[in-house]
């Protein structure tokens, strides 16, 4: 192999690489709007029901899941492309909402029979959700 040989090797190799890493910006490009087409259809199709539906992170462990976070009269929805799960309003034991102050992260906490379901909302959800759905424990009167 000539030495013209081994450049034109490189070369062609280098734009090969781009090509591929062009190809990968493109299509996580794609993927992520399309999941944001995904969560509009979501909270789209609850809005005639709802009082309230916005994008939010269901928090499993280390996991921050996107949803689509909706509050109907006496259920509270979470739906991704992967999960649908609903909450009773009745069944919840307590109803907590937190800002993190050093991250600027604001979390709405439900329990429901010993279990803990937490969401990160932005700022503005999280106002509106609180006005919705007040802060309370059972047996409490609702604030």
């Amino acid at each position: 192999m000539t030495a013209m040989e081994a450049s034109m090797s490189v070369v062609t190799l280098s734009f090969v690489i781009v090509g591929v890493l062009a190809l990968v910006a493109l299509a996580w490009g794609f993927r992520v709007a399309r999941s944001r087409d995904s969560f509009a259809e979501l909270i789209r199709r609850r809005k005639a029901g709802a009082r309230i539906s916005s994008m939010a992170e269901l928090v499993d462990g280390r996991n921050h899941i996107p949803v689509a976070l909706t509050l109907e009269q006496s259920q509270i929805f979470y739906e991704s492309s992967d999960l649908q799960a609903k909450l009773d309003i009745a069944r919840l034991d307590e109803v907590e909402y937190d800002s993190e102050q050093g991250t600027g992260k604001n979390i709405l906490r439900l329990r429901a029979h010993g279990q803990s379901f937490q969401f990160v909302l932005d700022a503005s959800a999280a106002r509106e959700w609180a006005v919705l759905l007040p802060s309370h424990r059972f047996g409490e009167a609702t604030q």
